[in-house]
């Protein structure tokens, strides 16, 4: 008996040892190593303590044969290890079609969903194996499934991963063309930390994802299958604004063509147009910023959105929001409530966006809430070193101010109108030390005997800076405004 139950323990430890030598080559993709096991009698359900089964990994490796082999065995094709993955899914994941076909023809659920509600055609989708998502869609697989995590389907999926020959399958498959994932109601954007941090609102459609990444493609499937070219995320942020926010500036004029309003604002009130302009001088600050390798540029974008007819003059509604990266934390003072496209491109000293909106009727002297004038930023009034709006620590900094306050000048700007703080256009070269600038707002009237709300001087502000306090010095000295020679621009 003893003798027996000895032989017994052995054989069912060689049995053990076997089926851990079969999950080991399996793991490591040794097809012929994995089939030596089998022929010894390694037990072909055997699983891992993670309940990976053999059968799993010949899926994510593509063998066929010792799948084949595995199955014929009796390893379980349902079977999902505590990840939720079976061996369609693994299979599906590594894109392997002549796979999901072998364990399709052995039962396994063409969905085989994890925990989370993923498919296999989601997981497919992704690729761009288009066989694959044809066989999965062939079998029955349901092409407007959803994830249970983020609500999305396999052709959100697709427009994410910018898989232009997949969309267009899923979508002449029947895929919703608008479907939208779940929407994140996140009432407030305060952490435990505490400080703001920006939540996404979620509510994404694959013509959104598509303008994420820029896949012009991927747009046009969607667009030819009845997409709504202007529907937008919970934060009314549309397909051209998303699109212009990652300057992708080939893919934005394409909607414009296309028929995307030229006018349609975020809840910000971000215009297109204003968007445009925003990104046409790259912001800059924090880590350095990867310019758009498109033909086209913002300044392209934005011609094309005034002959669409785009208002020149659409102002923000709200602060916009600025990247959460170092210097645009803090945002920036002057383009706030009220700011145009024009104070926008005058900020950022941009002549060619500047005369751009004036040809095409922009108001030269609409201000922002805080009574900020495009002269006055084109000045440089209140603006600061940290700006990622506007570079003022370049060499050159004075001369583009120079440029831009003069055509602003030559368009009618006044020269005389305050700021809710009382300032003029002539406290931000004086600030800044411009004295170039400061002299040609002086030569169109500029009066140097001005104070701000606080009692300030216009030489006062010019304390640090003896260029700019002797221009002001000899401008008092005359007793009256009169006129200053300008250096030329």
């Amino acid at each position: 008996m003893r003798a027996a139950a000895l032989l017994v323990l052995m054989l069912n430890l060689c049995g053990l040892a076997h089926a851990d030598s079969l999950l080991e080559a399996a793991r490591r993709g040794d097809e012929a190593a994995a089939l030596a096991m089998l022929d010894a009698g390694a037990p072909a359900a055997a699983a891992a303590a993670d309940g990976a089964t053999a059968l799993h990994w010949a899926a994510h490796h593509g063998n066929v044969r010792l799948a084949t082999r595995l199955i014929r065995g009796g390893a379980p094709v349902q079977r999902a290890n505590e990840f939720g993955v079976t061996p369609l899914l693994a299979a599906a994941a590594a894109g392997h079609a002549s796979m999901l076909k072998l364990l399709l023809d052995a039962g396994a659920d063409v969905e085989s969903a994890n925990a989370d509600g993923q498919t296999a055609l989601m997981l497919v989708a992704r690729s761009s194996n288009v066989a694959a998502a044809k066989l999965l869609l062939d079998r029955g697989a349901q092409v407007d499934a959803r994830e249970r995590w983020r609500g999305q389907t396999a052709l959100l999926w697709a427009a994410a991963q910018s898989q232009p020959g997949m969309v267009a399958l899923l979508l002449e498959r029947g895929a919703d063309p608008d479907a939208r994932s779940a929407i994140n109601p996140n009432a407030r954007q305060i952490t435990a930390e505490p400080r703001a941090m920006y939540r996404p609102a979620g509510g994404l459609t694959p013509l959104l994802y598509a303008a994420r990444q820029g896949c012009e493609a991927c747009a046009r499937h969607l667009l030819e299958a009845g997409a709504g070219i202007d529907l937008e995320d919970p934060e009314g942020t549309t397909p051209l604004l998303v699109a212009l926010a990652n300057l992708h500036f080939d893919l934005a004029a394409m909607l414009v063509a296309s028929g995307a309003s030229p006018n349609k604002w975020d809840w910000r009130g971000i215009s297109p147009l204003y968007l445009a302009i925003d990104m046409n001088t790259l912001p800059h600050g924090g880590r350095p910023d990867r310019p758009s390798l498109d033909r086209m540029t913002g300044l392209d974008v934005a011609k094309a959105l005034l002959a669409a007819g785009a208002n020149p003059d659409l102002r923000l509604k709200l602060h916009p929001g600025y990247r959460e990266v170092k210097d645009d934390r803090g945002s920036d003072r002057i383009l706030g409530i009220g700011a145009t496209p024009l104070l926008r491109a005058a900020k950022g000293f941009d002549l060619p966006a500047i005369e751009l909106l004036l040809a095409h009727g922009a108001r030269v002297d609409l201000a922002t809430a805080n009574g900020i004038t495009p002269l006055m930023a084109a000045a440089g009034l209140g603006s600061r070193i940290g700006d990622t709006r506007g570079d003022y620590e370049s060499p050159d900094v004075e001369q583009r101010s120079l440029r831009a306050v003069q055509r602003l000048l030559d368009a009618g700007a006044d020269v005389h109108r305050k700021a809710k703080d009382g300032r003029t256009a002539a406290f931000g070269p004086a600030t800044w030390g411009w004295p170039a600038v400061l002299a040609l707002l002086f030569s169109r009237g500029a009066r140097a005997d001005v104070a701000d709300n606080k009692g300030q001087s216009l030489l006062a502000a010019a304390k640090m800076h003896e260029a700019t306090r002797q221009l002001i010095t000899s401008k008092l000295g005359e007793g009256a405004p009169g006129e200053v020679a300008a250096a030329s621009p």
